[in-house]
């Protein structure tokens, strides 16, 4: 209670000096709206120094040798109508319920999808990259919905852009129908142009944000110019992205997919290599694990830990040309190539650094409160002072009080002992010597 009351008798008698000088309130206002300021804006910059916020910087460069996309062609339609017949199904394995006709005691289901979908012979006629077949890498995959894709790796890079130096791609059909009803997909191929790293998944690349797609029709030429952009993202609390990978985040989501499903059901199937549970070997099963399949399609594959890559290229495509395309057998055409060397970069970086901090720092206290560097150290060396130098003082002075009281009863007592001494020393004025006796 006393310092509370000491408190407000010291500003109780600063505001009275400082009503008494106009002057002094006026200082001590703009002085106290100023510090207000400096602690906001100082905080802001803290924020800013330990959350830094993400600029966007966009250039174009010209490379020397160009690097292609991978591109996956799947089939439509996927499954041969003859052979599913043959099985007692229906024209595509997701009419679930035709599977209870289908005899698992005579046939499995990796032989279905081995004699339902078609071969690389029958896809494609031809294929190469800048006029050479050997500079193309064929991966095929087996899929539920797309039946067996194939995807066109490159294996060189090239010095000139334009037609010649592109994908140069024929692929073969085996129907000629051209009229189809509303609603209905007509005969040909889906064309997927993405990052050779992140591979190809049919549930996952449409979603990813980072893939071209195309359909190219049964009797067609099409001619597509690429181009390219680079971009390296930084990591934060919005944007989760991770540096290196093992695995694609397509090929991880897919994964995460597929062992949901899975350990549901408790089997898998054809379309689902790598896994360790065994292949479906019963209606019941079979259609279990295709609906709950086609269900889970767009499961977040962020809960399995598949974040989207920080260096990513996307590929744009555009149609150039297209027009009917015949020969022989059904057929179709597609040049895939590159009309420039421009790429276009897009980085994004901190905002916000230590040297900024130390700017706004500067700023802030000169310009709202007057301080330079030789102020502001007048004023470290006030605050050590007040804070450190006093407290010295201070129990220093205790130190000397202390045995100055200690040291005090000693020397008074000393000085009692010898008083004492002297007295019994010093003969009494009543005691007579020997001779005055004598002479008395």
């Amino acid at each position: 209670m006393v310092s509370v009351a000491k408190l407000r008798h010291k500003l109780w008698d600063l505001l009275n000096a400082l009503c008494h000088d106009p002057k002094r309130l006026v200082r001590g206002v703009v002085l106290f709206i100023c510090s207000i300021v400096v602690m906001y804006q100082l905080s802001d910059c803290f924020k800013k120094l330990f959350n830094p916020p993400i600029s966007t910087h966009s250039r174009f460069d010209l490379n020397d040798s160009m690097f292609y996309p991978s591109v996956t062609f799947c089939r439509e339609p996927a499954y041969k109508a003859d052979v599913m017949a043959r099985y007692n199904l229906a024209m595509h394995p997701k009419y679930t319920s035709a599977f209870d006709r289908f005899r698992f005691n005579e046939s499995s289901l990796e032989q279905l999808f081995s004699e339902a979908t078609y071969n690389h012979s029958e896809f494609f006629i031809q294929h190469g990259l800048d006029g050479d077949a050997h500079n193309i890498q064929v991966v095929e995959s087996l899929h539920l919905d797309m039946g067996r894709c194939y995807t066109l790796n490159p294996q060189t890079t090239t010095k000139h852009s334009w037609k010649e130096a592109g994908y140069s791609i024929m692929l073969r059909h085996d129907t000629n129908i051209t009229q189809v009803t509303v609603g209905d997909t007509p005969p040909g191929w889906h064309v997927f142009i993405h990052d050779e790293s992140e591979g190809f998944a049919e549930n996952r690349m449409q979603s990813s944000g980072r893939v071209e797609y195309l359909f190219l029709e049964v009797n067609e030429e099409m001619e597509i110019r690429l181009a390219t952009q680079h971009f390296f993202m930084l990591a934060s609390y919005e944007n989760e992205c991770v540096e290196r990978s093992s695995v694609s985040s397509t090929r991880c989501g897919e994964d995460c997919h597929w062992n949901a499903v899975v350990d549901t059901v408790g089997c898998s199937g054809p379309w689902m290599p790598g896994l360790k549970a065994p292949y479906c070997t019963n209606a019941e099963d079979t259609k279990q694990l295709i609906k709950l399949y086609r269900q889970l399609e767009d499961l977040d594959g962020t809960q399995c830990g598949c974040f989207q890559p920080c260096t990513t290229t996307i590929y744009t495509a555009s149609v150039m040309n297209r027009k009917p395309f015949h020969i022989s057998v059904p057929s179709s055409q597609l040049w895939v190539y590159y009309t420039s060397k421009m790429v276009s970069i897009v980085e994004e970086f901190h905002g916000y650094d230590f040297n900024q901090f130390v700017s706004d720092l500067g700023g802030s206290l000169g310009f709202l409160l007057g301080l330079s560097v030789l102020g502001l150290i007048g004023l470290l060396e006030k605050i050590v002072e007040l804070v450190f130098i006093r407290r010295l003082i201070a129990e220093k002075q205790k130190k000397q009080a202390a045995k100055e009281a200690q040291s005090q009863p000693e020397s008074t007592k000393s000085v009692n002992d010898c008083k004492s001494s002297e007295n019994l020393h010093q003969p009494s004025d009543n005691t007579f010597t020997a001779g005055e006796a004598v002479i008395q």
